[in-house]
Order: C-alpha cells, then sequence, then structure tokens
C-alpha cells in the first residue's frame, strides 16, 4: 500500500483543467506528465465552456480557472462533472472581489464536488522541482530547497523578483489569496514532509488562527527552518501591543523565527539556502579593513542575538603563525594589507576548529590591490569544505556585484551589506535558540507536592454557579494554595531596601488564548513590550527561568543583588502559575501586583483574579487543552504498574529529554528485534529520528514509552516504546511497537498498543495502520488479539499490512 498525501493533486497533479478568459495573460504550465485539457472561457452568458468534450478522466485532479467574478459560477457548473479534486482560483486583470453570495456558492460547490479550493484571488502555486505553474507568474523561479507561503500578491513576485536577480531557488511558491478553504496550516502540513523542500518562509498579512496554525507550525519546526515575516499595524493600541508580544512568544515556542522587515525576508530566503546551520551564537569576523568591521560590531551592539566569539590561546598562536605582524588577530581578525588567497586558505580553517567559534563572517570592501577575484575563488572552494556555517559579505555595486553572484552560483551566500549579513547570521542564530524552547516540556511528574486540582475545580465551579467574576482575598488566597504556589499573602513584607518589586500577570488573548507577564511592578498592559516580558504556558523550569532573564528589571536591577534563593521562588512561582492556567480554563485574568521579593519569602497583598463568565471545561485534558496555543505534557496519561514479582514500572508520553535513553534502548536491542522493528541492519537511531520520535505534537500525535528505574540516581531505563504518526492521507497514522529482548512476554506490548489505541481515538482518527514483517508471528498474534486485520502487502510479499479501524 503506497498512501499519497491528501495534497498531492494539488502539487502533482496528474490530470489539469484550464480555463482561463482571452484578456487574460495566460503563463500556466505543467511538467510532460500531466494529461492538460485547455478550455476557452464561456464568451458570454449561458454560453458552454470550449474543450470540455476532450476531457477524458473521470475526475480531475486540478482545475485552474482565472475568468472574470461574474463567469466564475457559470465555469463551476459545468466544471462539475469533472468533480476536481482542488481548484486554484488565479486573481484576474479586472480585480473584481467575490461578493457574499458568491462565496456561498462557491463554497456550497467546493463541498458538494470534494473539492479543496486555493484562493480565491490568488497568484497560484509554482513547483519548480516537477515542472508546474499553475500562476499568474510569467517568469518561473529557479529551483531550489526553499518554500515560499505568502498571505499577499504583491509581496509574493516582488520576493521572486528580487529571487530571480540573487540567483536563489525555491521549491515550492503558494500565494493563500483570501484562504476560503486551504490556508496556512494546510500548506504547512504537506511542507513538513516534502522531501523537495528543507526550509520553510512565510509572509503573513494577518494573526493565524491558533491551536490548528500553531501546531501545524511546531510539526514542520521540528524538521525544517521556518522564517515568518508579519508586518505590524499602525493600530499601536494596547491590544495589538499584546497580541504582537504574544505572537512573538509563540514563534519561539514552536521552533520558528519572526522577522519584521522586507529586507530581513531578502536576507532570511538567501541564508537558508545555505547547508550548514548555526549552533550557537558566537561568530568570528574576518574583514579586510577596520571600517567594514566596526559597522557590523555597532549592528551587534544593538539587540543582536549573535556575539563575538573569545578566541581560545591555542587559535590566536595559530593565526599569528600565518598572518602579518600589522594583522590584528583578535576578534573580529583585521588584515589591513590587501587580503590574499593564503589568508582565506589558513585564516579560516584556524577559526573554525576552534571549539568557541560557532561560525564565521567574511567582510570584502572593493580594494584596488587585492585580487578579488582569486580571493572570492578561494572563498567559495574553502568555504564548502568547513562543518560549520561561513557567511560572506561583500561590501560594494560595480565590482563587488559580479562577485557576489559567483558566490551565490556556488551555493555561497553573499550579503550585500554588513547589516544584511548581521540579519543573517540573527536568523540563523535564532533558530537554535528557538529549536531549544520548542523542546522545552512540562516535566514527566509534578515538582514538589502534586497540585489538588479537584479541589480547585470545585472552588471555581462553585464560584461560577454564584455569579462571582473577582475573586476576593481570601478565595484567591485558597486557590493559589491548590497549586502550592509560593506566595504568602498574609504576612508584611521583609525587603533589601535594593531589590525593587516586580509583577507576574495572566491575561488572556481573543486569539491566542492565556499569556503570562513578568516585569517591573505597578503596571498593566500598558507597560507590555517596554517594562515587562511574556511567554505563553505551559512553563517547565527552564522557560520559566528564560522568563524572568528576558524581563528588563531583571538583567537591569536584579541580576546582580538578587541571590539564588530568589531567583528559586520566582522559577517555582511562574511554574505553578502556569499550572494553574493550564488545569482551569476558566481563569481570565491574574494579577500580582506588586510582589516583594526577599530570601524568606515572596509577598504580595493584592492579588487579583478573574473568571469567565461563561467557561466550565472542568476536564480540559480529555479535551485536548483548547483553550490554549501550546497543548502541555498530558500527564493524565501517565501510568504507575507493577509486573507480577512486584518490580515498579511506568507507562508515560516521551519527552525530548528522553531522547539519550531512547538511543541506549535501540542500541540495546538485539539484531533480530532492530531488524524486526526497522526492516533495515541499523544499529542506532539518527538524529532526525531521533528528533521526531521525542519531540511530540501532542495535538496530533503521540509516542509512549515503558520505563524502569536505571538504578542510577534520577534516571530512567527504556524497556518499551510505541508510537504514531500522522498519515499523509490526514486521516489515519501509522504505528509502531518495539519491546526490549529481555522484557518480552510480560505484557507490554497489549499494555502500550491498548494506551495507544484510546488516545488516537481520542484525537479523531480514523484507522491506525503498520507493516509487520511475515516472520514475526508474536507482533501479528498481539494485534490479532487487539482487532486488527492483515493482508499481504502487495509491493513486498514478506511484510503484512496490518491496521484497525477506529470509527466502528
Amino acid at each position: 500500500m503506497v498512501l499519497t498525501h491528501r495534497f498531492a493533486a494539488l502539487f502533482d497533479p496528474k490530470t489539469v483543467v484550464t480555463v482561463c478568459s482571452p484578456d487574460c495573460a495566460e503563463h500556466l504550465s505543467f511538467h510532460e506528465n500531466a494529461a492538460v485539457y485547455r478550455v476557452c472561457a464561456p464568451a458570454g452568458q449561458g454560453k458552454p465552456l470550449q474543450g470540455l468534450k476532450a476531457i477524458h478522466s473521470e475526475r480531475v485532479d486540478l482545475g485552474v480557472i482565472c475568468v472574470p467574478a461574474e463567469q466564475l459560477l457559470e465555469v463551476l457548473n459545468q466544471l462539475s462533472p469533472y468533480q476536481p479534486r482542488f481548484l486554484v482560483l488565479l486573481t484576474h486583470p479586472s480585480s473584481q472581489l467575490y461578493s457574499a453570495e458568491m462565496q456561498k456558492h462557491l463554497g456550497a460547490w467546493a463541498k458538494q464536488q470534494h473539492c479543496k479550493v486555493l484562493g480565491p484571488r490568488s497568484l497560484g502555486l509554482i513547483r519548480p522541482p516537477v515542472a508546474l505553474n499553475a500562476s499568474i507568474q510569467p517568469r518561473w523561479p529557479k529551483t531550489g530547497k526553499v518554500a515560499l507561503i505568502s498571505q499577499s500578491r504583491t509581496v509574493t513576485t516582488a520576493v521572486l523578483d528580487w529571487a530571480e536577480d540573487a540567483n536563489v531557488g525555491f521549491s515550492t511558491v503558494v500565494d493563500l489569496g483570501e484562504e476560503t478553504d486551504i490556508d496556512l496550516a494546510d500548506m504547512l502540513d504537506f511542507l513538513a514532509t516534502d522531501k523537495q523542500t528543507d526550509s520553510l518562509v512565510l509572509y503573513l498579512h494577518s494573526y493565524p488562527t491558533s491551536r490548528r496554525f500553531a501546531s501545524a507550525l511546531y510539526a514542520a519546526a521540528a524538521t525544517k527552518p521556518i522564517i515568518v515575516l508579519k508586518a505590524g499595524g499602525q493600530d499601536n493600541s494596547v491590544a495589538l501591543r499584546a497580541r504582537e508580544e504574544v505572537f512573538n512568544a509563540l514563534m519561539r515556542r514552536v521552533g520558528a523565527i519572526r522577522i519584521r522587515y522586507l529586507m530581513q525576508l531578502f536576507a532570511a530566503v538567501k541564508i537558508l539556502s545555505l547547508k550548514r546551520r548555526l549552533k550557537g551564537s558566537r561568530i568570528a569576523i574576518i574583514a579586510n579593513g577596520d571600517g567594514i568591521a566596526q559597522l557590523a560590531l555597532a549592528i551587534m551592539r544593538h539587540n543582536a542575538t549573535v556575539h563575538l566569539a573569545p578566541l581560545s590561546a591555542e587559535t590566536q598562536a595559530a593565526l599569528a603563525a600565518v598572518t602579518l605582524t600589522t594583522d590584528q588577530i583578535t576578534n573580529p581578525i583585521i588584515r589591513y594589507a590587501p587580503i590574499t588567497v593564503d589568508v582565506v586558505e589558513q585564516v579560516i580553517p584556524v577559526l573554525i576548529k576552534d571549539k568557541q567559534v560557532d561560525g564565521v563572517l567574511v567582510l570584502i570592501a572593493p580594494d584596488p590591490y587585492a585580487d578579488l577575484e582569486a580571493v572570492t575563488e578561494a572563498l567559495i572552494s574553502i568555504s564548502l569544505k568547513q562543518y560549520k556555517p561561513v557567511v560572506s559579505c561583500l561590501l560594494g555595486e560595480k565590482t563587488m556585484r559580479p562577485l557576489r553572484q559567483r558566490l551565490d552560483q556556488a551555493g555561497i551566500p553573499a550579503l550585500r551589506t554588513a547589516d544584511a549579513a548581521m540579519e543573517a547570521l540573527n536568523i540563523l542564530a535564532s533558530y537554535h535558540y528557538n529549536q531549544q524552547l520548542a523542546q522545552q516540556i512540562l516535566p514527566a511528574y509534578p515538582l514538589g507536592r502534586p497540585a489538588n486540582i479537584e479541589a480547585a475545580r470545585q472552588l471555581v465551579q462553585s464560584l461560577q454557579e454564584h455569579g462571582v467574576r473577582h475573586l476576593d482575598e481570601m478565595d484567591s488566597a485558597q486557590l493559589l494554595a491548590c497549586f502550592h504556589v509560593p506566595i504568602l499573602t498574609q504576612a508584611s513584607p521583609y525587603t533589601v531596601p535594593t531589590l525593587p518589586p516586580v509583577c507576574i500577570h495572566m491575561y488572556t488573548d481573543a486569539q491566542y488564548g492565556p499569556f503570562m507577564v513578568f516585569g517591573a511592578a505597578y503596571g498593566d498592559l500598558d507597560f507590555i513590550s517596554q517594562r515587562t516580558a511574556v511567554e505563553l504556558p505551559p512553563l517547565n523550569r527552564n522557560l520559566a527561568r528564560l522568563l524572568i532573564e528576558r524581563a528588563p528589571i531583571w538583567y537591569e536591577r536584579l541580576h546582580d543583588i538578587a541571590g539564588e534563593s530568589i531567583f528559586t521562588q520566582l522559577q517555582q512561582t511562574l511554574e505553578k502559575i502556569s499550572e494553574l492556567i493550564s488545569e482551569l480554563p476558566a481563569i481570565k485574568s491574574i494579577q500580582i501586583d506588586p510582589l516583594w521579593l526577599s530570601p524568606s519569602g515572596l509577598y504580595c497583598s493584592q492579588i487579583k483574579i478573574e473568571l469567565h463568565p461563561q467557561v466550565s471545561w472542568l476536564s480540559p485534558e480529555n479535551l485536548g487543552y483548547p483553550h490554549m496555543a501550546i497543548h502541555p505534557y498530558p500527564r493524565h496519561l501517565v501510568q504507575h504498574h507493577h509486573f507480577d514479582d512486584g518490580q515498579p514500572w511506568v507507562l508515560r508520553p516521551i519527552r525530548p529529554e528522553d531522547a539519550q535513553p531512547l538511543q541506549d534502548f535501540v542500541r540495546g536491542l538485539s539484531a533480530e528485534s532492530r531488524y524486526m522493528r526497522f526492516v533495515s541492519m541499523m544499529k542506532e537511531l539518527s538524529p532526525s529520528m531521533l528528533a521526531r520520535y521525542t519531540r511530540i505534537d501532542y495535538d496530533r500525535e503521540l509516542a509512549l514509552i515503558a520505563t524502569i528505574d536505571s538504578g542510577q540516581a534520577g534516571t530512567e531505563q527504556v524497556i518499551a516504546f510505541v508510537h504514531y504518526l500522522r498519515n499523509s492521507d490526514g486521516r489515519g497514522a501509522e504505528y509502531a511497537l518495539v519491546v526490549a529482548d529481555d522484557w518480552q512476554r510480560y505484557g507490554l506490548g497489549t499494555q502500550l498498543m491498548r494506551a495507544l489505541i484510546q488516545e488516537a481515538k481520542q484525537q479523531r482518527l480514523s484507522y491506525i495502520d503498520g507493516y509487520v514483517l511475515a516472520t514475526n508471528d508474536g507482533m501479528l498474534g498481539l494485534l490479532a488479539k487487539l482487532g486488527f486485520k492483515s493482508e499481504v502487502d502487495p509491493y513486498d510479499p514478506g511484510l503484512r499490512r496490518v491496521w484497525l479501524d477506529l470509527t466502528s
């Protein structure tokens, strides 16, 4: 059984029908394996389409329409017998808007035909790797590995025009138009698994809907860098500033990179063609003059993510051996004499070997004394051999532009200005930083005493039933106590006079749900983004630490005087409040302001908690936490068991921190068990497989492990592993199960599969399937007992496809 993605008919159609009016310049073209039927638009009302009779397909994959708005319904009616799976509605030169009545008819027609619609008023879709151009764009971009998804036709054309000059290629270009049907989440789901795409660039005109978009973005960013250009609105209201900060927080948490300007987008597209990524933020700079180096340093001093790497003594000694006495060999490395091929070939490898250097930036200005063509060729040769990224910046235009183009053609991104180069490096460093944030998950078990969630829910329900919107001091203290929030409310503060008070606020954004604010006291949303830092729950210890450290009051006034005790108490407080927010959807806002800091405790005499008037979900864990943008770790799935001999074991969802134990588990399997599971002789998981299995989006997939105490303090040993990943059809998931050799025949496989099946039903999957070797009698027998059906794989008689219908 070969599964194709549900959007394959859009991105690689086998049958296409195009309908374009005579006044529309037709640039549509399709790969040679597609059967393309070009149909003439109706000459008048009620006139038939010319060319429909030539269609020899019961159902076509793709329909592409570019006609005036008043002709659309007539075209759709005549296309109905061929039931296109996808429809692309291109923007017409008349630029007419679709009326509400027409939008309604379009939606009804698409639903009746089981057709997905891209547009209307879209620039269209371009797939250079498969020679597909279903757009109004006359010139194709070259083939590359970057996908561009845009909510603006004009931004798309601007990027394509720039890319043609910059010699940048794309795997996919999609303009979503008015998004009546196909949206950002759909595109992200496809491109996340698209083999033609290595990275994605998004232009957003509006704020996408929360959970579905966040879930799709998280899944895609787990394996591919994603750059998001979201222009800020002109409205400078408090609500919009809050929405901006919440959106930024969401981008960090899913592992994407937010940028604000079109020039940053150009730099991003170019830098994403670089095959090597920064694994940190420390860079070394080589320049053929002090002036251009100072330009880069000036940009670096103003909110740059990257910073200068400290060079080791060994590196400086090696540099001294290959440079002139007039050269500066501290970072930045500056050649005052004309730059030569030897400098490039000898200095760059020395810097790359330094463990404190994550990447190298080469700045070159025009120099009549230097052979810059030879230097450029040397830069190409040496850069392609390095295992760390080397970014070049050739300043100037007349003489330097051909050299930049030569670098671009060789696959070495070449920037034109120092600020563009720094933007590119910041993007690479931000990607690494945000990937670390995206892997932060709640602990598998509550820290300290478990919260009394049931008592808290009963209290909230009682208050709502009595019409209470704003909790009084006693009820607020009781609610915090249920979650063991370490804040004293009945004591006078004893503080060191030099410690300024802080605040912890929580508010609810209409689109992105609850968010937390930490910063200086005595404020409201008026001071958001100036004196505070914002983060989305759920928080773990590390995310709480980063939230505190991002607040200006911490690094400006508290960092050197607060002490470890206060920092730890703040972390615990943020964690506990995050748990409260996650488990009680009825909480609308919390204001702990001012919060006094002292080594003896945290004190607040005024806590304001507001409830939603109607929200009453008492068990959000059973509904997938719909009030939150980010799905918390599903602690409710943690189960404690005992084997017959009394030894305890735990069944729980996997976490990113389980990567090494999972790798050890796979390495410890016998060759036979590994082959039975992976149908290969692999001895361990690749880095990408390890990331895919441990960085799980709990909103759409699941991986469970069985663990026992490893015998080493605070660590667990994995003894069984089961997971399902969504299939490309979007309706089902492929499962996989493996049990350690020494722990087989203990019933682990049955218990893990039952837990997996139950959660798959909760996530509304239609089926689970998988592939088992025909010789694996044990697995086939286990699955038969659980109700799975089995059939011989038509492509490999040695395999059995097994599946379970989850809808019955």
